[in-house]
């Protein structure tokens, strides 16, 4: 037993040397990076996406904005009037209000939220300026032979000649 459990450490710790060695012998090509948030940040495409977005979004939070102000009142007038009012008219007040606070709630879902209408705008503007960016690093790759592309910001270092940023900038033609 004791014997069986030294050949097992012992396999297994070679493994675990020898293994990177081969990884690194087989190297099937080069890995490069892009910092995609300064490309998308540099396409007109994006600016202009971003102001057709702050403008979808500027009537939905106008309006939720006048729908928190109204809640607000009718606490305070609540507040205001609880003493005197009979528990009926309170309990009833106090429904109107609650039903105010979930209207505010399904609003802000609806046009905020996961699935709401601003999040449908926002993928239908961006998806097809994120599939421009991708075309344009696949081409850059292609052309330099690199065989994988990650983004800066998942790396911890990286060598700037492995930085294919301003390459993809210039396939889009931004200076």
């Amino acid at each position: 037993m004791n014997m069986s459990r030294r050949i097992v450490m012992a396999v297994g710790l070679s493994m675990v040397l020898v293994t990177p060695q081969s990884f690194a012998a087989q190297e099937s090509g080069k890995v490069s990076v892009v910092d995609s948030g300064k490309i998308l940040q540099q396409l007109p495409e994006t600016k202009q996406a971003e102001a057709t977005l702050q403008a979808t979004a500027a009537p939905f939070q106008k309006e939720l904005d006048r729908m928190n102000q109204d809640y607000q009142k009718a606490i305070a007038a609540y507040r205001q009037q609880a003493g005197s009012l009979t528990k009926p008219a309170r309990d009833l007040r106090e429904k109107e209000i609650g039903a105010k606070g979930q209207a505010i709630e399904k609003y802000q879902l609806e046009k905020f939220g996961r699935g709401g209408l601003y999040e449908k705008k926002q993928q239908e503007l961006l998806i097809p300026i994120r599939q421009k960016v991708l075309a344009a690093v696949e081409s850059v790759a292609q052309s330099e032979g690199v065989a994988l592309v990650l983004d800066k910001n998942a790396a911890i270092y990286v060598k700037p000649e492995n930085d294919l940023t301003f390459k993809v900038l210039n396939q889009l033609n931004i200076k």
